[in-house]
């Protein structure tokens, strides 16, 4: 009963593996074509491929007076009634690659001036976008113009009304954007990538265009706007207590000198005050020049401590890696795309002769001998095609 058993699993793996055989060598013709094709759709579409560089830069945040505890003789300034200390808090690494990416970074980065190799010439990256569009920019940007913007296109040309809102000068604390800086924007988000290591806080920021030496210029501009971005965040209550302070001092100062010039009028036109009158109002010159002077150099160490507090809050972003002009190119990878065409037509060319198999399989399933005499009219004799028949060929009970 056993031997029955395992001689009926023989056969149906026999006849599963004729069957696969049977299929591969009967439709041979259209997985070779669609191999063909696939290889040819790969090769065209590896060369066509722009070439790409990608420059890539490793930094790294040092941490702040703030979150170390800051200078111990700072806490003795709080004394003279004026707050001078605090930036912002809450910073973090995993925070850098939203502030890389906001729109104000972005702006400025983008109205920087580059060099582009091609073009022998420096310009910004709105600049390049207007007077250099892409091919596929030109035809999205007059298809959208005559399907999805043409109503609304037509309404504001009806209403008079620019494409773009515009924000008047008496408005404060807007920033507007124009349609090339909006499109510069997107086009230049698209271009870098950023990530944070957990572990290390270590940020790598890469930047891929088809242009080794714009790729670096990119990465190095977006570090220094990063830089300035930040120590902004940061500093930006330690800054405004600075300027609250000059302003005092600046204000204190003038009050001194006025009461410095009416002790010095006074005593020029007297010269040798005798009478008690005139000895109180020296006196009373003197003690406001006194009481400003003493005022004047309080506000003094304080704008300057303010200053030491200001620049020692500022966050230090280390380059651990500099962005270089890349030798050698991240994309197209030529010889990735080819293998995988290779394996797609593969499948799909498989998957095409079990589908055409299936559909002329109307006549009935063959016997073995019949797959096995069909397999070798069609590859020919050959010493593994006879062994293989040998093999799969069904012993006599």
């Amino acid at each position: 009963m056993e031997e029955h058993v395992q001689d009926h699993l023989e056969e149906q793996e026999s006849i599963s593996f004729l069957d696969i055989l049977l299929v591969l060598t009967r439709r041979r013709k259209v997985i070779g074509q669609t191999l063909g094709l696939s290889l040819v759709i790969g090769l065209t579409f590896a060369i066509i491929s722009p070439t790409k560089y990608t420059a890539t830069a490793k930094v790294i945040r040092e941490s702040t007076s703030q979150e170390t505890g800051g200078l111990s003789g700072l806490a003795a300034l709080r004394g003279f009634g004026i707050n001078i200390g605090g930036g912002a808090s809450g910073l973090t690494e995993e925070n850098y690659p939203e502030i890389l990416r906001s729109r104000e970074l972005l702006l400025a980065v983008v109205n920087s001036p580059f060099h582009f190799n091609d073009l022998d010439t420096s310009m910004s990256l709105v600049t390049y976008q207007v007077m250099y569009p892409s091919l596929l920019k030109i035809l999205t940007k007059g298809l959208r113009a005559v399907t999805i913007d043409l109503p609304g296109n037509i309404l504001r040309w009806i209403r008079g009304v620019d494409s773009v809102a515009t924000v008047p000068e008496d408005v404060s604390g807007i920033v507007g954007l124009t349609w090339d800086e909006y499109e510069s924007i997107k086009f230049l988000n698209s271009l870098f990538s950023v990530n944070v290591s957990r572990s290390s806080g270590m940020m790598t920021i890469s930047t891929t265009t088809r242009d080794p030496l714009l790729s670096a210029q990119i990465v190095v501009t977006l570090i220094d706007n990063l830089r300035l971005r930040v120590q902004d965040l940061y500093t930006e209550k330690a800054r405004e207590n600075l300027e609250f302070i000059q302003a005092r001092f600046n204000e204190v100062r003038v009050d001194l000198e006025e009461a410095e010039g009416d002790l010095a009028r006074f005593l020029d036109a007297n010269q040798n005050p005798q009478t008690a009158r005139l000895r109180f109002e020296v006196e009373r010159l003197q003690r406001q020049v006194d009481v400003k002077t003493d005022l004047y150099r309080e506000l003094q160490t304080q704008m300057m401590q303010a200053e030491i507090e200001l620049q020692h809050e500022q966050p230090v972003i280390t380059i651990v890696e500099a962005p270089i002009p890349p030798n050698e190119h991240s994309a197209p990878k030529r010889k990735l795309i080819v293998v995988i065409s290779l394996m797609l037509g593969l499948f799909a060319g498989v998957g095409l002769a079990y589908i055409g198999q299936f559909i002329n399989n109307l006549q009935g399933d063959k016997s073995q001998e019949e797959s096995l005499e069909e397999i070798k009219a069609t590859l020919g004799s050959s010493k593994w095609l006879g062994k293989l028949v040998r093999l799969f060929r069904r012993k006599p009970a």
